[in-house]
């Protein structure tokens, strides 16, 4: 044997145990997709209401709306947006089981948010919604989290009940990041087997560290918290979920005498296009208040898709769409990038590891960013197989291309 060939039969050995640490990217590990997820209280109450009659019907009402509504993933609150009284914890666990158990969800993300393991409410909450509707579950929002190993041992309850139950659906964990110890915490949260996401709660965290959550300021507020998020979950495999807008966009109250259909109209005009002698100047400047809610919301998520958040938290109906649109495509940009991969692919069977793109050069590294807005159009339903089709490719082709040589083996 040469020296040389002694050199190759070390670095063979050197590779093999090299290859059990492939990259890792966001969302390896996680079994679905959603680009914003919504808060839905389970438990709703008029002062001096009954909880089994008037607390049923209008929970009821707003969760099963929940499964209407144009979003990827929501999750029913026992947490904070139910009341912290142990007289009605209870009835909320009761209605999210039975809306659970009657409500169809199509392909939404279902998820519920228990109340925080040292409460008196975790193992209620718990026992009760995953023993009795588990099944209908992909995921669970755990709070107030501040270490690992508390995690892990949620991990382990969930899937000790499932077993119990014969439910063999994976229930995944987003885990709140909402205190300083839980920050320095956030690379062992993430290394969890069974946590999909890390989600910044930015009031708590402002709360516990003495800050301020402001409406402007997404890039200031915490941003050390905030830009590193998405870094600690994609070493791992897994998904980044930003915090809430600091603005909700209030549909403002119909001034007097303004008809339904009225009312109808100026929801969809700027405030600037309203008749101030019809509406007034009052509720006009409420729904340009309301615009600059919208836009933050649309400011603020295309900040988190450009920091490598996966979804952003939502509060309000009205910010479904200008938070989904920060990871929906328009179907210029999805084809665009469509055919830049298509275009890389092709030079790549004819010698080539790059392609010019305008005023860039595309090579792997650009090409492998362009492959989140193609699966962005795709999953949003932007982009059709026939698309794919008319590039001359598949889509494994294509998929092949644009990942790195750590992924091939996971492609078979």
């Amino acid at each position: 044997m040469s020296s040389l060939d002694a050199i190759r039969s070390e670095i063979a050995q050197i590779q093999a145990r090299h290859r059990n640490v492939a990259e890792r990217m966001h969302g390896q590990f996680v079994p679905y997709y959603r680009r914003g997820e919504m808060s839905i209280p389970a438990f709703k109450m008029g002062p001096g209401g009954d909880p089994e009659r008037d607390a049923r019907a209008t929970s009821q009402k707003l969760m099963k709306k929940a499964a209407e509504l144009p979003i990827d993933f929501f999750f029913y609150d026992l947490e904070d947006a139910a009341p912290d009284n142990a007289d009605f914890k209870p009835w909320a666990r009761k209605f999210i089981v039975e809306v659970l158990q009657t409500t169809a969800f199509g392909d939404k993300v279902v998820a519920f948010r228990p109340n925080n393991i040292r409460t008196p409410y975790f193992e209620d909450d718990v026992v009760e919604v995953v023993s009795q509707a588990g099944d209908k579950l992909q995921a669970m929002v755990i709070p107030k989290t501040e270490y690992a190993e508390e995690v892990a041992d949620i991990v382990k309850i969930v899937r000790d009940v499932q077993r119990l139950k014969g439910y063999t659906n994976p229930i995944m964990l987003e885990v709140l990041i909402e205190s300083p110890r839980a920050f320095l915490e956030a690379e062992k949260i993430a290394a969890v087997d069974g946590v999909a996401a890390l989600i910044f709660g930015a009031w708590d965290f402002a709360r516990t560290i003495g800050g301020k959550v402001t409406a402007d300021g997404w890039i200031y507020d915490q941003q050390t918290v905030r830009q590193l998020l998405p870094v600690i979950a994609a070493a791992h495999g897994k998904d980044a979920v930003d915090a809430v807008t600091g603005t909700l966009p209030i549909r403002p109250k119909a001034p007097e005498g303004v008809t339904a259909e009225q009312m109808a109209a100026a929801m969809k005009l700027a405030s600037t296009q309203l008749d101030p002698t019809i509406y007034g100047e009052k509720f006009i400047q409420a729904m340009a208040t309301r615009e600059r809610a919208l836009e933050l919301a649309r400011r603020d998520a295309e900040n988190s898709r450009a920091a490598g958040y996966a979804a952003k938290w939502i509060l309000h109906p009205d910010q479904i769409d200008p938070i989904h649109s920060a990871w929906t495509p328009s179907r210029e940009v999805a084809m665009a990038a469509l055919r830049l991969t298509a275009d890389y692919a092709r030079a790549a069977t004819s010698g080539s590891g790059a392609e010019v793109d305008g005023d860039r050069l595309a090579d792997k590294a650009v090409i492998g960013t362009e492959w989140w807005v193609v699966r962005g159009g795709l999953k949003s339903g932007i982009l059709t197989e026939a698309d794919i089709a008319a590039t001359g490719f598949t889509y494994a082709q294509l998929l092949r291309t644009a990942v790195t040589h750590d992924e091939h083996s996971a492609l078979g």
